[in-house]
């Protein structure tokens, strides 16, 4: 049973940032096993052809499922269902209506996401794929930003989410949560299933 408040929540899946061998039928078990979550293809040192070479490779029913985090310029190529901005990405341009994300990592940040289908806000617990990269706000500041209407059910969070902290979660309004390093680190397809339950 979901710990989430709103009716549908969505789980996010990053991918790992490197290209690597397995990835596409890693991505494919993944996508098989659930069919509620989003992918967020995220290479920041891959060009357009590593990401053709990937999309070309997945069932295309699974398409609408994936988000690109870098060269937009494929969504006219195929049939991928949104786009994440970024600094290296500020702004889609392209003509086909998608989903349209962001990440935030501030409470100011959140007072303006009108414009997208759903951001990012991390990081919420103590990163699993990077060092260092620890909780950044309090419980306090947490049930003060969701009782406001700060987070919400466009707010997805991030960063140190897996099995354990997921229920932790639940004095929130977040309208779920991404995954990196807990799916990836090793890759463990009951360990995902687990997860995908939580949803």
């Amino acid at each position: 049973m979901s710990i989430f408040k709103c009716v549908r929540p969505q789980l996010v899946v990053i991918t790992r940032p490197d290209l690597y061998e397995d990835e596409v039928a890693q991505i494919s078990s993944l996508m098989a096993a659930d069919a509620g979550f989003l992918l967020h293809l995220r290479k920041p040192e891959a060009d357009a052809d590593d990401y053709r070479t990937i999309l070309r490779c997945l069932p295309p029913e699974h398409l609408p499922r994936i988000t690109l985090g870098d060269h937009f310029e494929l969504v006219d190529e195929f049939a991928v269902g949104g786009v994440h901005l970024s600094g290296r990405q500020k702004e889609y341009c392209g003509t086909r209506k998608v989903r349209i994300s962001k990440s935030c990592h501030s409470f100011e940040e959140l007072a303006d996401i009108a414009p997208y289908n759903y951001v990012f806000f991390s990081p919420i617990f103590n990163s699993i794929s990077k060092q260092g990269y620890n909780a950044a706000f309090s419980e306090g500041e947490l049930l003060k930003a969701s009782a406001a209407g700060l987070i919400n059910e466009k707010v997805i969070a991030l960063g140190g989410v897996d099995e354990q902290t997921i229920p932790l979660l639940a004095p929130y309004a977040f309208g779920g949560a991404a995954v990196l390093g807990t799916v990836w680190n090793p890759f463990s397809l009951e360990r995902f299933k687990r997860l995908a339950s939580m949803f």
